[in-house]
C-alpha cells in the first residue's frame, strides 16, 4: 500500500516537474523572441535615424535658422533656386538657398499680406511641374508633404511681392538705357541673320534692360543683407549636397 502511494506521489512529482520545465522552456522561447524583436527594432531604428540624420545634416546657419541638405535639395529640384551651366550645382544651390533664407528673414520683418490660396495652389503646381518625374523620389527622400509644399510656395510669393513693392519703380529704364542695352547685346536682336531696328526692338530691349537692373539691384541688396547677418557655412562632410536624382 505504501509502495503504491509512493508511486502515485512520484508520478505526481514527475508530472509537476515536467510541467514546470515546459513552462520554463516556453518562457525562455518567449523571452528569446522578445529579445530578437527588440534587437531588430533597435538596429532598424538606428539605421533609419542615421539615414535621416544624414539627410537633415546642417550645411549652413543663417542667424538662428539652419539650412539643411533637405532644404537645398528641395530648393534645387523644385526650381526655387537656379544654377547656370558650368556652375557647381551643389555649391551654388547652397548659396542660393542661403540667399533665399536671408530674403525671407527680411520679408518677415515687414509682415506682408498672405498670398491668395489660388496663387499658392498655382505655385505648388509649378513646383511639381519643375520637379517632373523626380517628384516622388524627392518626397520619399526628404519627407516633403503637401503642407510643406504650400509653405514653400507662400514663401516664394511673399518674396516676389516684397521685391515688386520695394524695387518695382526703381528698375524702370529710360529710352536711352534701353538703346544702350540694345547696342551692347546685338546678338539678342537678330532675326533671319539681320539685326532688327531699335524702334522695333525697343519694347524687348526696355524689358530686358529693366530685368538686368532688377537682378543687379537684388544682388546688391542680398550682399547687404548677408553683411548684416550671421551666415555660417558648416564645414566637414556636411558641406556636400547629395546629387539630384531627377532628370533635367
Amino acid at each position: 500500500m505504501q509502495n503504491s502511494e509512493c508511486k502515485i506521489q512520484n508520478a505526481d512529482t514527475d508530472s509537476f516537474v515536467a510541467t514546470q520545465v515546459n513552462s520554463v522552456r516556453s518562457s525562455s522561447r518567449y523571452l528569446l523572441a522578445v529579445c530578437l524583436h527588440s534587437a531588430f527594432f533597435v538596429l532598424h531604428y538606428g539605421a533609419t535615424a542615421q539615414a535621416w540624420q544624414l539627410i537633415e545634416r546642417v550645411l549652413a546657419r543663417v542667424g538662428t535658422n539652419a539650412v539643411t541638405m533637405t532644404d537645398v535639395r528641395a530648393a534645387r529640384e523644385l526650381g526655387l533656386v537656379e544654377t547656370k551651366p558650368g556652375e557647381n550645382p551643389e555649391a551654388v544651390a547652397l548659396e542660393r538657398t542661403i540667399e533665399r533664407q536671408l530674403m525671407l528673414d527680411e520679408v518677415a520683418r515687414f509682415s506682408p499680406p498672405e498670398p491668395a490660396d489660388a496663387a499658392v495652389a498655382e505655385e505648388v503646381a509649378a513646383m511639381k511641374l519643375r520637379a517632373g518625374s523626380g517628384l516622388d523620389a524627392l518626397i520619399n527622400a526628404t519627407g516633403l508633404n503637401d503642407e510643406r509644399l504650400r509653405q514653400l510656395a507662400r514663401d516664394t510669393l511673399r518674396i516676389r511681392a516684397y521685391i515688386a513693392q520695394r524695387f518695382g519703380m526703381s528698375v524702370q529704364v529710360t529710352e536711352d538705357e534701353a538703346r544702350r542695352y540694345y547696342e551692347e547685346h546685338p546678338a539678342e536682336f537678330i532675326r533671319d541673320g539681320v539685326q532688327i531696328a531699335f524702334e522695333e526692338a525697343e519694347p524687348v530691349a526696355r524689358q530686358r534692360a529693366s530685368a538686368e537692373r532688377l537682378r543687379s539691384t537684388i544682388e546688391k541688396w542680398v550682399r547687404d543683407l548677408r553683411s548684416r547677418s550671421g551666415v555660417v557655412i558648416v564645414g566637414g562632410e556636411g558641406g556636400s549636397v547629395p546629387p539630384s536624382t531627377s532628370p533635367r
